[in-house]
C-alpha cells in the first residue's frame, strides 16, 4: 500500500478546513518522518496544596546533574541537554522516543516565595517545589471576640 500526498485548494476542502487524511499527510510525509522533526517533551503534573505548587516531570534514566533549573523573572525553566551515546555497531529498527534533550517553561505566579524553590530527582520524577508567600497561605475563618 503507498500513501500518495496530495495538495488540494482550500476551496475544495470541506468548509475549507482540512481534512483527516490532510492532516495525516502533512504529519507523516517523507521530508519531515526522516529528518528527526519529532520530538519527544516528558508530561507533567502541576500541583497545588495550602502551602505550595508542586511541578512534577516524568524523565526516568537520568541522574539529577542532567537537570538545569533556571528562574528569570517569573519564568521557571526545566532543561536537560545530554549527549547521545551512540554505538557505532548497532543500528536502531525503531526508535519512538528521544529524551536527550527537552525545555520545558512555567510562568508562574507573584504568590511564589521564589528564594526558597527547591528541586528533587528520585526514581524518574523530577519534583519541583514553589512554595506559596505568608501572605498568600488562605488562613482558615476564625471567630473574632468582641471586647
Amino acid at each position: 500500500m503507498t500513501l500518495v500526498r496530495t495538495n488540494r485548494p482550500v476551496s475544495q476542502r470541506t468548509n475549507g478546513y482540512k481534512t483527516f487524511s490532510d492532516l495525516v499527510n502533512e504529519m507523516f510525509n517523507e521530508e519531515k518522518a526522516y529528518t528527526n522533526q519529532f520530538i519527544a517533551i516528558p508530561p507533567a503534573n502541576i500541583i497545588e496544596s495550602k502551602i505550595d505548587f508542586r511541578i512534577e516531570i516524568a524523565a526516568p534514566g537520568f541522574e539529577k546533574s542532567d537537570f538545569k533549573i533556571d528562574l528569570d523573572k517569573r519564568l521557571l525553566t526545566i532543561s536537560l541537554d545530554k549527549p547521545v551515546d551512540e554505538n557505532a555497531e548497532e543500528n536502531y529498527n525503531l526508535k519512538e522516543y528521544n529524551f536527550n534533550s527537552f525545555n520545558r517553561s512555567f510562568r508562574i505566579s507573584d504568590k511564589i516565595d521564589t528564594d526558597k524553590i527547591n528541586a528533587i530527582y528520585k526514581n524518574g520524577l523530577l519534583q519541583v517545589t514553589l512554595p506559596k508567600r505568608e501572605e498568600a497561605i488562605e488562613k482558615p475563618a476564625r471567630e473574632i471576640k468582641i471586647s
